[in-house]
């Protein structure tokens, strides 16, 4: 993990390597998510005995026999599931347990609280329902200049990726592929109702700008962080940039209730072990201790991003002395949180949706259109997919 989190994987290594002289742990950063990268070290024999990833590279490396079953450890250590939060379920696949979570984050509904009280609108609440949240972003969104273009947007729409709107799509009653992952349900009717509600913020309603109107307002960073936007959906890990803007007065509520009920988008951080790996005892050693409370303590406090797995060391996520207020939420969430876009397969199907739904976004397609051009080709791809990944031996 080549970013912030990176000097906390090598002090967690150096106090392995103190208590285990006879070891040596060499820790290799990367942000670059390149599972081909891995593929291909792994066929070669020299992929890292231990690696990063989530919930999504996992199950794409898993398919393919890169990984080893994480059981049998977890069996003989004793391993207690029940001490951390239940997202095992994300990491298996054909019945085996192919990577732990380290850590979690939960999409919630950030808002500006100075935007709010300027437009005399009360906060977002855990109650509040899709309705809510458009009432709100009406009564906000506001062109004092009388240029034609508001100064101030109710909210933001996010399409690059599928977890600002994960939450929407099961809200409105939608689902993104079947039960094994081997079809895309996403582009029928009716599982894109909500990523229809979330586009309809922008071409309908006008309370988000388009997308390229809001990179120039922030030239090219983020509008919510310069105050420009009320609302947006976000993860733990926006935490530690708005946190440095003492300008930005701001909280966080849960995602707001659709037809179909109360959802939030999961994303998580893991680990796995390489088939390859000399010595996995050793390296199921390590994992163990990158899951400890010692561990967490050491996350929370200099990394200050995702929520541990551990649940002994979630408190440690919460400070006193920083924003927001409800802290909590981001915990809480994992209740009514679920993984978007999670198949053994869904690589053949991300840069044709994304591609897609990008013109949805900029409204040159509407989104029936949209969505009509491309599921048969996507489907296509998954069924190939499917054959080849089958047509490898065990």
């Amino acid at each position: 993990m080549g970013d912030a989190g990176q000097p906390i994987f090598e002090k967690m290594a150096k106090t392995f390597t103190t208590k285990n002289p006879n070891v040596t742990i060499k820790v290799e950063p990367t942000f670059d998510w390149d599972s081909q990268k891995y593929l291909v070290q792994a066929a070669a024999g020299t992929a890292p005995d231990i690696m990063w990833g989530d919930e999504h590279f996992v199950y794409q490396l898993a398919s393919k026999g890169v990984l080893i079953d994480l059981e049998p450890f977890m069996s003989s250590a004793g391993f207690k599931k029940d001490d951390y939060a239940q997202l095992f379920q994300y990491y298996q696949y054909l019945g085996k347990q192919y990577g732990v979570a380290l850590w979690y984050g939960c999409y919630v509904l950030y808002y500006n609280k100075k935007i709010f009280d300027a437009a005399n609108v009360k906060y977002p609440t855990d109650a509040w329902t899709y309705d809510d949240m458009l009432s709100a972003a009406k009564q906000i969104t506001k062109d004092t200049n009388g240029d034609g273009e508001p100064d101030v947007w109710g909210a933001v729409v996010d399409t690059s990726f599928a977890n600002p709107w994960a939450a929407q799509i099961w809200a409105f009653g939608g689902e993104f592929f079947n039960k094994d992952g081997s079809k895309f349900l996403l582009p029928t009717k009716p599982n894109y109702a909500g990523l229809q509600w979330y586009i309809d913020l922008i071409h309908v309603h006008k309370v988000a700008p388009s997308p390229e109107t809001a990179k120039a307002l922030a030239s090219g960073g983020d509008p919510f962080n310069l105050g420009l936007i009320a609302m947006k959906t976000g993860s733990p890990w926006n935490l530690v940039d708005y946190r440095k803007n003492k300008d930005l007065s701001f909280d966080v509520a849960a995602m707001p209730k659709g037809p179909s009920g109360q959802f939030s988008a999961l994303t998580t951080d893991s680990l796995s072990i390489y088939r390859g790996a000399k010595s996995p005892d050793t390296a199921w050693a390590f994992i163990q201790q990158l899951l400890t409370k010692d561990a967490a303590s050491l996350y929370t406090s200099e990394f200050q991003g995702p929520v541990p797995a551990l649940k002994a060391g979630q408190s440690g996520f919460i400070l006193p002395n920083q924003p927001p207020e409800h802290q909590q939420v981001f915990i809480d969430a994992e209740k009514i949180a679920k993984v978007p876009m999670q198949s053994p397969f869904s690589y053949v199907v991300e840069e044709p949706f994304y591609q897609a739904l990008g013109a949805a976004t900029a409204g040159t397609k509407s989104l029936d259109d949209a969505m009509a051009s491309v599921s048969d080709t996507i489907n296509k791809a998954l069924d190939d997919e499917i054959k080849k990944v089958n047509s490898y031996s065990s």
